[in-house]
């Protein structure tokens, strides 16, 4: 009986042990996460310290220590609630988890309406976009003031998704309605992820119409989405911030090019190519980042050869190649193509014609389409 009794507190003080342990390493990385947080707004940093709080709840929830585990769950929730309501499509998952996590605790506080409303909650986000909606409008009429974030986002997400399944025109009414809400809610608040997501909106329904040969219509929205996000990125000293301004610029460049007017475009096209540049010197281990500046020189060269002005744009078709082909990995073999057609076209204007071919074969000999993707 005594062995039997050792073996049951030695197997206790062993698990307090590794429990202990799990836990100090927890707290560890939401103090780390949360001076992150605190110093560099990138949204990265929010949702690390959204994870490392959900994994702190569950873990004293393990530890049967639900009261302290609560305030981790729902700080978790609200962070991830913030970003998901910008970008629900890039967030839902964490989201979900989160918001599980916070009705397992709730249930162990025997707070059952509270528990079972974050569960519905979590259910909602992995089913099919159409349904997410309808789960948000009904929250949404009963609690606007809190919840149209959420059916905004909702609204855009299902758009993305209508789109990406080749039903641009079904996508249109949902993104419209994301905008109408976004608009309200950025004028009402100062907060600027409501900018950003309003933006988003704008930008997304201009290049949709530009895919329904509308471009006409897409680009004074495509505009106002570049007017947000150059105020945003003027605000922040992170030359990461400008981004998302250098992406929706190249979106205003195809809108215009669409139009026949390249010239207009040029102005947009340079800002696109300044802005990665800043990121590229910044950031100058991270690949990713010079594909983006590939796909903006490749942007600037088309145009430049588009306006005769073939000498000026081999510079900027040579460097996008270059580039391209350091990072061919990370978007594949098609924009490599689509640069190396760019430069065979301004070398052929040049009248090199034995280096326009050779780029030429070795684009035919990849393959792809002429058109870069968006990195």
């Amino acid at each position: 009986m005594m062995r039997k009794e050792g073996r049951r507190w030695g197997a206790t003080v062993v698990a307090r042990l590794r429990w202990g342990g799990q836990l100090r390493a927890a707290r560890k990385d939401v103090a780390t996460h949360r001076a992150q947080a605190e110093a560099d707004a990138d949204p990265r940093y929010r949702l690390a310290l959204a994870r490392s709080q959900c994994t702190l709840g569950e873990l004293l929830a393990k530890v049967g220590r639900p009261a302290e585990g609560l305030p981790h769950a729902e700080e978790a929730v609200d962070l991830c609630r913030r970003l998901a309501d910008t970008e629900l499509g890039r967030h839902c998952a964490l989201l979900a988890t989160c918001l599980g996590t916070l009705g397992d605790l709730l249930t162990a506080l025997v707070r059952p309406a509270a528990a079972q409303a974050a569960k519905d909650e979590a259910a909602a986000l992995e089913r099919e976009p159409a349904d997410i909606v309808a789960f948000y409008r009904e929250l949404a009429e009963a609690d606007p003031d809190r919840r149209r974030p959420a059916l905004a986002a909702a609204l855009h997400y299902q758009a993305s998704w209508l789109k990406q399944h080749d039903r641009p025109e079904e996508a249109l009414p949902p993104v419209e309605e994301a905008i109408a809400l976004r608009r309200g809610l950025a004028e009402a608040d100062t907060d600027p992820l409501r900018r950003i997501a309003l933006a988003r909106s704008l930008c997304f329904l201009g290049e949709l119409l530009g895919q329904l040969d509308r471009p006409a219509e897409g680009l004074p929205l495509v505009a106002e989405a570049v007017e947000l996000r150059r105020d945003l990125a003027a605000a922040d000293a992170d030359p990461r911030r400008g981004i998302p301004l250098a992406l929706f610029l190249r979106a205003h460049c195809r809108l215009l090019l669409q139009l026949d007017r390249p010239a207009e475009a040029l102005p947009s096209a340079r800002e696109a190519v300044r802005l990665w540049r800043r990121v590229v010197e910044s950031e100058a281990g991270d690949r990713r980042y010079q594909v983006g500046l590939a796909v903006s020189l490749h942007t600037l060269g088309e145009l430049l050869a588009k306006l005769d002005r073939p000498a000026e744009a081999l510079p900027y078709a040579q460097e996008a190649v270059d580039l391209h082909r350091s990072g061919v990995g990370l978007l594949g073999r098609p924009p490599l193509a689509g640069a190396l057609r760019t430069l065979g076209d301004v070398l052929t204007a040049l009248d090199r014609p034995a280096e326009a071919h050779a780029a030429q074969d070795e684009a035919t000999a990849l393959g792809g389409e002429t058109e870069p993707d968006n990195p």
